[in-house]
């Protein structure tokens, strides 16, 4: 028992470890700074429209939808191994203790994350409903107990192990909590928050009574931390090289005609390749269509040109920062090195590339400002964009690279 007991405070120490090492590149002086930059003009942005707002903005709608999303997304942080389902599994009904710090583990850091939003919501709230920031802790009880709730029946389900459960399990979470918050925020009748309360307890109640003499489902339980882990990892992986991660590979062999303007040539080896990592690998495929999309709309939304701007120029270096270890991201593959070119090719086609990438999405962002109807800041937006992009491409990158090859 023991052994049992110290086992959470190894795996916890461990996994602080794991988090600080690579924390500390992922969260650097450079993209503080850019963090800081964001922010800021979003939170300026964000006061001057909260003013425009008035009683008939849909507010209790949408934050019963977005805290709703946040609440049904509960991953239980077991930290448990591959090797766990040998050693571990015999000992099921003695780690109680165990996945019960899981579950506070859990709760923290989701809470602080519905703590944010929440308070981000406030504003919002405050003139819409004119009630002010007097009932912020009372809805951030009634989240933290629907985040509680929200862990526990999904701790239960996991149980089940059917794709069908594990399905409805998070529609019925989601559902609830909607439903539950947009009364709240609505300050709708009593009679409506105790019904869907009632609900609550009694869908709990059943899963409790259908599950309780299962046993834990640890190929379920491992496969779903190993995937959480992953998950961070492809995160970390854009700032630097990480050895636990495990790529995702897909042909999509519809995006083929873009490489048919590669000449067939020894000196655009690289060109060719580093093109097809990006298009066939998830994490660059998928970064690059999030920090293109998040601008488009946030563009959208706001026709104000200095914003527009501002966004444009903060999204392209995320984007350029991001993408610089793809330089590395076959550097270990000892068939790269029987290549017969040129070692500085290599980093040439990753700057042409690198610039081709982010001129073509800083003319996404122009030409979402001209969509919005102001054809004089699209192209203002389109000339320092393209600047943008390529004085980061030609001055800043190169410096990283160096800083890089010298680890």
């Amino acid at each position: 028992m023991k052994q049992i007991n110290e086992l959470w405070p190894e795996r916890l120490q461990a996994y602080i470890k794991e988090l600080r090492r690579y924390f500390k590149y992922m969260f650097n002086d450079h993209l503080l700074f850019v963090l800081i930059f964001g922010g800021g003009a979003a939170i300026y942005y964000y006061s001057e429209w909260v003013k425009t707002l008035d009683s008939g903005f849909p507010v209790g709608l949408i934050m019963a939808i977005v805290l709703a999303i946040l609440l049904a997304i509960s991953p239980i942080q077991t930290l448990l191994r591959e090797a766990d389902i040998v050693f571990l599994l015999p000992l099921e009904t003695k780690m109680g203790s165990y996945f019960k710090n899981g579950m506070k583990l859990s709760f923290i850091t989701q809470a602080y994350v519905l703590l944010l939003v929440l308070a981000a919501f406030m504003p919002m709230y405050a003139q819409v409903t004119g009630d002010g920031f007097k009932v912020f802790f009372y809805l951030l009880a009634i989240v933290l107990l629907l985040k509680i709730w929200n862990l526990m029946l999904h701790w239960m389900i996991l149980k089940a192990n059917d794709k069908q459960s594990l399905f409805f399990d998070w529609i019925i979470r989601f559902s609830l909590s909607a439903l539950l918050l947009y009364f709240i925020f609505e300050k709708a009748s009593f009679w409506f928050v105790g019904a869907t309360t009632l609900i609550l307890l009694l869908v709990t109640l059943y899963f409790r009574n259908a599950l309780k003499n299962k046993p834990l489902k640890w190929e379920l339980l491992i496969e779903k931390e190993q995937n959480r882990m992953q998950n961070f990892y492809r995160a970390a992986n854009m700032f630097t090289d990480v050895p636990h991660l495990k790529g995702r590979v897909k042909r999509r062999r519809w995006l083929d005609p873009l490489f048919s303007t590669i000449p067939f040539s020894s000196d655009q080896t690289y060109r060719f390749l580093l093109s097809r990592t990006i298009v066939r690998t998830s994490e660059f495929s998928g970064l690059i269509l999030r920090l293109t999309l998040i601008p488009v709309v946030l563009i959208l939304f706001n026709g104000n040109v200095y914003f527009s701007v501002a966004i444009s120029l903060l999204f392209i270096y995320l984007t350029g920062f991001q993408l610089i270890p793809l330089m590395r991201r076959h550097e270990l593959k000892i068939w790269t090195s029987l290549y017969p070119i040129r070692s500085d090719q290599k980093k040439i086609a990753f700057l042409n590339l690198l610039m081709k990438i982010l001129i073509v999405q800083a003319i996404v962002f122009s030409l979402s400002t001209a969509i919005g109807g102001n054809l004089k800041q699209a192209a203002i937006n389109a000339v320092v964009s393209c600047l943008f992009a390529i004085l980061f491409t030609k001055m800043y990158v190169p410096g990283r690279l160096k800083k890089l090859e010298r680890r």
